[in-house]
């Protein structure tokens, strides 16, 4: 099994160009006295488009190629090939952490191990929740999801607007099916608590793909209603595995992908979903090294999130008089839904694990888990 090593930011030592753009302290927003010093999103993200992006475009385009790969319907039009006959499950993490720096990280410290025995440098791609229609959502206003944070802290949003040369003339809308690839993001920013510049520049392949948004749920919240959509979210899982497998990653770092308020898919359902594609796809299982799911919120709590809503929609059906108490006694009944870390934690670890391994999931058809 693939032995994960312990984050450490200090060991980020990559070479990377070093003192080419410091963020100016005009770009940072004052504050009162007496307030914890947090810049506005929307200030950051104006020096990133006045100042960054035009920077790499002008001078580091060679290095860092700053264009996106549109890939239409990865399940047909490609073609996975088996680099080994195993079919071992990945080692599977599920972290409290930023992932873009866990794959910063990971990315860096594999590189070490390789070029030790003779090898070359190693990138570990994150695979990034995508709005549908607009390169990097509302990145530069306040918005909230994490597409947008990423943007404010790289050329992101450069790169998805701007087709590989000589492919397909526009990336949006990106197909329900498909996904884009931008290889080379380069990132100067830490997390959005903050956004510190960071003392040189990484740079990581990011794999954009659209979560299902609010499907419709049953059980509670905790299933999806209809198995078209419950397909569908395992297809674009299915999607962003094999980009990554078609351009040679076998290790890979995912987020909250189609959890929170901005997608609310049933976590548990969504966990497993991830897992059992890991586990049963014919193309997919036995080729990633490592898997990490790194949580920015831990805290976060997609199933309160459901269940609030549902109680919200129950209360207005209800008699006004009694709407306000009803909705009071379900926040708080709410209150205890595990987190989406913890979900997952529960469906990674090594005992469930085994326990599908020994029992598929009927749901999925026998040649996928035979093959």
């Amino acid at each position: 099994m693939y032995q994960l090593a312990t984050l450490d930011s200090s060991s980020l030592t990559t070479p990377a160009p070093l003192d080419h753009y410091h963020p100016s302290r005009a770009s940072v927003p004052r504050m009162a006295p007496g307030r914890p010093s947090r810049p506005r999103p929307s200030e950051i993200a104006a020096d990133t488009k006045r100042n960054f992006i035009p920077l790499i475009k002008a001078n580091y385009s060679e290095l860092y190629p700053p264009y996106s790969v549109y890939y239409e319907s990865p399940l047909e039009d490609l073609v996975i090939p088996r680099r080994t006959l195993s079919t071992r499950p990945p080692a599977f993490s599920v972290e409290a952490g930023d992932p873009v720096m866990r794959a910063i990280y990971c990315g860096t410290s594999d590189t070490q191990t390789s070029q030790l025995a003779g090898g070359s440098k190693v990138r570990v791609p994150f695979i990034c929740a995508a709005n549908e229609r607009r390169p990097g959502g509302d990145w530069e206003t306040g918005a909230s999801g994490y597409e947008e944070k990423l943007c404010r802290r790289s050329n992101l949003a450069a790169t998805l607007s701007s087709p590989w040369p000589n492919t397909t003339p526009c990336n949006y809308p990106i197909p329900s099916k498909g996904g884009l690839l931008s290889d080379s993001v380069v990132v100067y920013r830490g997390p959005h608590d903050q956004y510190e510049a960071l003392g040189q520049w990484f740079d990581l392949p990011v794999v954009s793909v659209t979560p299902t948004r609010w499907p419709k749920l049953k059980d509670h919240g905790t299933k999806y209603s209809f198995s078209e959509e419950r397909d569908m979210i395992r297809n674009k899982i299915r999607a962003a595995l094999r980009i990554c497998l078609y351009n040679r990653y076998d290790r890979v770092v995912i987020g909250d992908f189609g959890l929170g308020n901005g997608h609310r898919n049933p976590p548990q359902e969504l966990a497993e979903i991830w897992r059992d594609v890991f586990l049963f796809d014919p193309d997919l299982r036995g080729q990633f090294a490592y898997v990490i799911f790194a949580f920015e919120d831990p805290q976060q709590s997609t199933a309160k999130l459901i269940l609030d809503e549902v109680a919200k929609k129950a209360g207005h059906g209800s008699s006004r008089g009694g709407s306000r108490k009803d909705s009071s006694s379900s926040s708080s009944r709410h209150s205890h839904c595990p987190t989406d870390m913890a979900i997952f934690e529960y469906v990674f670890s090594e005992a469930q694990i085994e326990r599908a391994l020994s029992k598929p999931d009927p749901r999925y058809k026998l040649d996928m888990i035979t093959s």
